[in-house]
């Protein structure tokens, strides 16, 4: 079931558990632990093109393959570094059944996509993405009357 846009103090978030993860990130920032917040930062991403010739002189060169958008971008005040989050309703899980054989579970769709995107900006800027289950951050936003 795909999230549901919400409102909360002017901000549209892409669902609830964004909105619960701002909150969260906002009370940080004002305890000191974290510094900027961005919402929505976008990196371009790039692959390589190879030359249609055998002519080994010829240079390969970067070329625009798509985008990434996280869902929040901060800079952590303790390890002097940003860190970029994106908040998934459903992770996926391994699982070990019980003949000891393993099973990737949930993920929702799109899952596939979304990792190579974040393989591609580790790949191109050095970024790991911090992917979040936003599960707790959904009931902190109902808590809180966000709807």
């Amino acid at each position: 079931m795909p999230a549901k846009k919400c409102s909360y103090k002017g901000i549209t978030y892409d669902s609830k558990a964004e909105a619960g993860y701002h909150v969260e990130l906002k009370a940080k920032k004002k305890r000191g632990e974290i510094g900027d917040i961005e919402l929505q930062p976008t990196w371009d991403l790039f692959g390589v093109e190879f030359a249609d010739s055998l002519d080994p002189t010829e240079i390969a060169r970067a070329v625009r393959v798509g985008k990434y958008t996280a869902d929040f971008r901060y800079f952590d005040t303790r390890q002097k570094e940003w860190v970029v989050v994106d908040i998934k309703g459903q992770v996926p899980k391994t699982v070990t059944r019980r003949d000891g054989s393993k099973r990737r579970v949930a993920g929702g769709k799109g899952w596939t996509a979304f990792r190579l995107r974040c393989e591609l900006l580790k790949a191109n800027y050095g970024i790991d993405v911090q992917v979040i289950e936003g599960a707790p951050y959904t009931r902190l936003a109902t808590e809180m009357g966000i709807k």
